[in-house]
């Protein structure tokens, strides 16, 4: 029960990669292109998912399952989408490589999470609602909350942190989901921060082969209001965090230990260039970076486990993964 569709075969993908990105309006289902791979190596692929059951969401019936889920390149999202809803599956849209697979909850909370995989193959659209237990694949290994989970949007305004919760509209787009990247946008329109309203796109992605996956946060026609700052941050499962500056640019803020949702080991990072100003600032529930930059900033965010295919089994190799990684754009 709850498995979605069939993966392309060779064939089929060599016959997709040439199409373009079909969007559709609403909640119109689509087609969305394999896009070709830059990769080294072709067995390492992406895959980006936004699936819905076949009809309108009701919140009378928020766990309402009829059959199989249905991909989209584009929904808009019901301003009253209950938390724990299985009218999406994972509550959100996901992003998966040969290593990980990361998610956000679709309704206001707006957070990230994270599903730990033991296989290489890409698997998060064959899975049931039982992710949470450990399979044969991985499963869900993140305990969230009301934390900013792992490398979850915020906004830092007049000491307090406000999570992407409150907007007047909130569109989630599928752009690329191929052999080497994928990745999906968000955009809110009307997001209220302390009472104040400003429009905003989240582009997220994930490459081949890589640990971490990407957020650039940008403001449309102008810059935050006045006292805001961008954010971000690591649920504090763990009291400490390490900062430091990698490759002579690169600010990074990490910790490692058993802070799984089943208590192994596992590390967590934020990466920046520092051209944004990051800083650490003090917070209850998370270890929270702030960004000086009003207009656009880009961060990654990335998670080891123990178990996964990674091969980090302690805090000395987490620290070497997360000091070797370069941002190609610099």
């Amino acid at each position: 029960m709850n498995r979605m569709r069939n993966k392309p075969n060779l064939a089929q993908g060599l016959i997709l990669c040439i199409l373009l990105l079909t969007s559709c309006k609403g909640n119109e289902e689509s087609t969305i292109a394999i896009m070709p791979s830059t990769h080294s190596d072709v067995t390492a692929k992406t895959q980006a998912l936004l699936l819905t059951q076949p009809f309108e969401y009701d919140n009378a019936d928020k766990n309402k399952i009829t059959g199989d889920y249905i991909s989209k390149s584009k929904i808009t999202i019901p301003q009253n989408l209950a938390t724990q809803s299985k009218w999406i599956m994972f509550e959100g849209p996901v992003l998966e490589n040969d290593l990980v697979a990361y998610r956000y909850y679709a309704d206001s909370r707006h957070r990230f999470d994270i599903y730990g995989k033991t296989v290489s193959d890409l698997v998060m659209d064959t899975v049931s609602w039982d992710y949470h237990d450990i399979m044969d694949w991985g499963s869900d290994i993140l305990k969230v909350g009301n934390s900013l989970g792992l490398g979850s949007p915020a906004i830092y305004y007049q000491d307090s942190i406000y999570t992407l919760s409150d907007c007047a509209n909130k569109e989630i787009e599928v752009l690329i989901t191929g052999a080497h990247q994928s990745s999906i946008r968000t955009t809110f329109s009307g997001l209220q921060i302390d009472g104040q309203a400003f429009d905003l796109i989240q582009d997220w992605s994930i490459e081949a082969g890589q640990p971490w996956s990407e957020i650039k946060l940008k403001v449309i026609n102008g810059s935050l209001p006045e006292g805001m700052q961008f954010a971000t941050g690591i649920v504090k499962h763990l009291p400490e965090i390490d900062t430091g500056t990698s490759n002579s640019h690169i600010f990074y803020a990490m910790n490692w230990g058993q802070q799984s949702f089943h208590k192994e080991n596992m590390g967590m990072a934020i990466l920046c260039d520092n051209k944004y100003g990051p800083s650490m600032i003090d917070d209850k529930l998370s270890h929270v970076v702030t960004f000086e930059r009003s207009r656009e900033v880009v961060y990654r965010f990335l998670s080891v486990w123990e178990k996964d295919l990674n091969n980090v089994t302690t805090s000395e190799a987490f620290i070497n993964l997360v000091t070797n990684i370069k941002f190609s754009n610099n």
